[in-house]
């Protein structure tokens, strides 16, 4: 096509000179050629020439070479120019695919984009068109980097130089589109994965919200519960010693009982608060603070706790762990059941198992009176190991209910 276009501006200038030729032999016949000026108005004429019908001589040639195909090469060139202007983005490996397949006059062409991780986003043109004769493909470039194939099944293997060719011409500027392509694909499934995690953690945040409310309710029942009404007796007792007349018996006699009743429900508060951080967790370390919940509510434990000093150096992690392992166990001594915690430190990790019966008449709410680890329990379980990094499963076979969870450590110990 350019060796045409060549010949025909090569004609044009031809032309251009014999006329200027004849026209100085009859006008200036006693000069025998043309004057220098006259060859600087030709040159210039013909420069204007090949200026004005640049354009007409290349649809020219391509009407020659492409024949009945010329009409799809101008509409893929044209099609190539919209790609990196207005196009929008899900049109484009579409259209591509189809001028491709007009152009070449085939019955398929595919165009395949290059995708990370191996993965490639294919275009069939007609869609559904199965693999048939003989395939030409020709990769596409941009930025020296391959962002995908042109393919087209041609029904003639000698006609393939040809095809190879147009190809070529289409994949030269296809670079740039398709490559627009991969980076908006890319950006989608990150903006996907990160709405993905955002989701997460915003349902990760109401299922915590939800157990901490949830906490701090039953701890205030707790309170009104079993502290309020020792108070309430003592206040109603020493109104009434107040009361009595001087020197009456009776008035020792009730404050006497209204201390008692004070002691008691400062005994509730305590207990109440060792629930929510134990002394000994922070004294003792992991094992002595499971050996104190195991005494505070009558629940037998199989106990085999590591002593590490690495877990005594990182009170957050060592409190995650104890949390956790509370949360996991039954509320209420079970006949026959004892629940088995093992806590086991690695290299590189933490690892925790805690099995428990596991019954059909399991509550649905966390914490309730002897119920075990409910699908609420372990999501907020969950959420806590996952804020160290680690990971959580939970498996059911036997009659028991595994939960395993492990949290990373760094080389020096702590949570990483």
């Amino acid at each position: 096509m350019t060796a045409l276009i060549l010949g025909f501006r090569f004609s044009l200038a031809l032309v251009a000179f014999a006329v200027a030729e004849v026209w100085s032999e009859r006008v200036w016949p006693a000069v025998g050629g043309m004057p220098v000026w006259v060859v600087v108005v030709t040159m210039a004429v013909v420069g204007a020439l090949f200026g004005g019908t640049g354009g007409a001589l290349s649809r020219l040639a391509e009407r020659i070479v492409l024949r009945d195909r010329a009409d799809g090469y101008q509409a893929g060139r044209t099609l190539l120019r919209r790609m990196s202007t207005a196009l929008p983005i899900e049109d484009v490996l579409p259209s591509l695919a189809e001028i491709t397949g007009r152009t070449l006059q085939v019955d398929r062409s595919e165009v395949r984009v290059r995708l990370d991780g191996g993965r490639t986003l294919s275009q069939v043109w007609p869609d559904r068109a199965g693999p048939q004769g003989a395939p030409v493909v020709v990769q596409v470039r941009h930025d020296g980097d391959t962002v995908g194939e042109i393919e087209a099944d041609v029904a003639r293997p000698a006609g393939t130089n040809r095809e190879n060719a147009l190809l070529r011409q289409l994949a030269g500027p296809a670079g740039l589109a398709m490559s627009t392509v991969r980076l908006t694909v890319e950006l989608q499934r990150r903006a996907a994965a990160l709405q993905r995690l955002t989701d997460e953690i915003a349902a990760s945040n109401e299922r915590i919200g939800r157990v901490r409310q949830h906490e701090s309710d039953t701890i205030t029942a707790e309170i009104r519960g079993r502290v309020d009404p020792r108070l309430d007796a003592a206040d109603r007792l020493i109104g009434r010693a107040l009361q009595a007349p001087a020197g009456d018996p009776a008035g020792p006699e009730l404050i006497g009982r209204a201390r008692d009743l004070v002691g008691q429900g400062l005994d509730e508060l305590r207990d109440l608060a060792r629930r929510i951080y134990p002394p000994r967790l922070g004294e003792g370390g992991l094992a002595a603070a499971l050996e104190g919940w195991q005494l505070r509510t009558g629940v037998g434990l199989d106990l085999a706790v590591a002593d590490d000093p690495r877990l005594r150096s990182d009170p957050t992690l060592e409190s995650c762990l104890y949390f956790l392992i509370v949360a996991a166990l039954p509320h209420r001594a079970i006949d026959g059941a004892r629940p088995i915690v093992s806590v086991e430190v690695r290299s590189d990790r933490v690892t925790v198992d805690v099995v428990t019966p596991a019954r059909a008449e399991d509550t649905d709410r966390a914490g309730d009176d002897g119920g075990l680890a409910t699908a609420a329990t372990l999501a907020a379980i969950n959420d806590r190991v996952d804020a160290f990094g680690g990971t959580l499963t939970v498996t059911e076979t036997g009659g028991r209910r595994i939960a395993r969870a492990w949290l990373p450590l760094d080389g020096e110990g702590a949570a990483a």
